[in-house]
């Protein structure tokens, strides 16, 4: 078997009539996350480990840390001059990988391109039709890029044949047996530093398990990268993880990338055993869902070192919750908020408007729904529908393009965002919490994270000017 050249890359997104550059989790999510930080990209040291274990050579280039505008990017590539580069796209920023995709074709027309994302596995055509990428992988990267590097065009792998038709490989999963340890030696590891929202710098991204135990959320579009399961990673090979995060990088806190990090209790439970035993000493946050946590698991994992967890309450209405199928109960809510602050653990609430089932009235008392949480952090979007959800479907079987128009939910997110973060007591809460962990003693660090912050307000349409106004609500 011939060895074969890879880059990966992870760049940079612009948006249509945005002004500036963003950055976005290029994983099954595509989100972008509070004041615009930068995670590591776990994806790609995943499968750039996996890809070496098989004999290939792998270069990751982290464009949106270190912010490298699509120009030279390219220049970089080409350096490289490698047999194929990968695009993680997001859904919000496609025109922006195209983009970036057009570029490197015109200096390295040799080199084939691969599209992967959410958006990509819901539709390949979209980035195969237009010549935008040789190549579209459905779902994970493991399997589809070992394929397409091998010449196996296969499982997962979408491409368009001698006559312009659209094949599309079957879907299959990785047994997570056969995942390497991430290549974190292929990335800046001591770039990713928060001064908000964490404890300790630097910070990595990890993940004991891929899929959602509860894959029927109408607005969820989990299942095109899962297939509607979830797998559980080997505790050993977990726990040599977690050596190498804490003694040989010295990495000081981790962010879970599960989608619900405590769908498997027992697993849960040795985990923490082992964080504990071990004294590793490190610092970490995950998600979950609310009917998913109880007292005694929540003071286990406070003393393992995790300090956040972020549930997804979504809504103050229980009929909304009912009808999108979301499984969980205003009270359970409630009770999984109050035991998370009782253990010790931050409470992150994440909030959507607009969602089916949605009325101006459940959307005007959602932010205060948030104060009675008395959750630490509060995440407040305006509802998209992604493609491969099932209301997505159903809309376009009806023809109906939205519930509520795109302007009023931006007016609702704006009015949370406002009400939640700008008050006094918040405000003080953290930066008492920045002088703790020493955030002001590192200014690149704070003007970095106020400068996403701000231009994340600037982008829901926040004046600096007007922010204040006191001027009649007319919703």
């Amino acid at each position: 078997m011939k060895t074969k050249n890879i880059v990966l890359l992870d760049p940079l997104t612009y948006l249509r009539g945005s002004p500036g550059h963003y950055h976005f989790v290029r994983d099954w999510s595509g989100a972008r996350l509070p004041a615009d930080v930068c995670l590591a990209p776990l994806d790609l040291i995943c499968v750039a480990a996996y890809l070496r274990k098989h004999g290939h050579k792998v270069k990751i280039i982290e464009a949106s840390i270190k912010h490298i505008h699509h120009p030279a990017l390219v220049e970089m590539v080409k350096i490289e001059n490698p047999d194929f580069v990968l695009i993680p796209s997001v859904s919000f920023g496609i025109e922006s990988d195209k983009l970036l995709s057009s570029l490197i074709r015109a200096s390295l027309p040799d080199t084939r391109v691969i599209f992967s994302g959410a958006l990509v596995t819901y539709d390949p055509g979209g980035v195969l039709f237009d010549g935008s990428a040789d190549f579209a992988i459905l779902g994970e990267l493991e399997i589809p890029l070992l394929n397409i590097l091998e010449g196996n065009y296969g499982d997962n792998v979408a491409f368009l044949d001698g006559k312009r038709n659209l094949v599309k490989g079957e879907r299959r999963l990785l047994d997570l047996k056969e995942l390497p340890l991430p290549a974190r030696d292929l990335i800046d590891n001591r770039a990713y530093n928060y001064a908000i929202f964490n404890r300790r710098n630097p910070i990595t991204a990890m993940a004991l398990s891929r899929g959602c135990p509860h894959s029927k959320c109408e607005f969820c579009h989990t299942n095109l990268y899962t297939l509607g399961r979830i797998r559980f990673r080997d505790l050993e090979a977990v726990a040599e993880e977690f050596r190498e995060i804490a003694f040989k990088y010295k990495i000081g806190e981790i962010f879970f990338r599960d989608q619900a990090f405590t769908a498997d209790r027992e697993f849960v439970f040795k985990v923490c055993e082992f964080l504990i035993s071990n004294r590793i000493g490190i610092s970490w946050r995950a998600e979950t869902r609310v009917d998913l946590v109880d007292k005694e698991m929540l003071r286990m994992m406070r003393r393992a070192g995790c300090y956040q967890l972020s549930f997804g309450f979504e809504s103050c209405s229980q009929k909304s919750l009912d009808f999108n199928n979301k499984g969980i109960s205003l009270e359970q809510s409630k009770e999984a908020s109050r035991i998370a602050r009782q253990a010790g653990i931050e409470v992150v609430g994440l909030f959507l408007y607009g969602m089916p089932g949605d009325t101006r009235e459940t959307m005007g008392r959602l932010m205060n729904f948030a104060l009675d949480l008395k959750v630490d952090y509060a995440n407040f979007e305006a509802i998209y529908f992604m493609p491969g959800s099932p209301v997505y479907e159903k809309m376009l079987k009806s023809g109906q393009v939205e519930f509520f128009p795109r302007q009023l939910l931006k007016k609702y997110v704006k009015r949370a965002y406002a009400g939640f973060y700008l008050r006094p007591a918040f405000i003080y809460k953290n930066l008492i919490k920045m002088f703790k962990n020493g955030s002001f003693l590192r200014a690149g660090v704070t003007l970095k994270v106020l400068r996403g912050a701000f231009s994340f307000f600037l982008s829901l349409g926040f004046s600096p000017f007007g922010m204040f106004s006191k001027k009649k609500r007319s919703e």
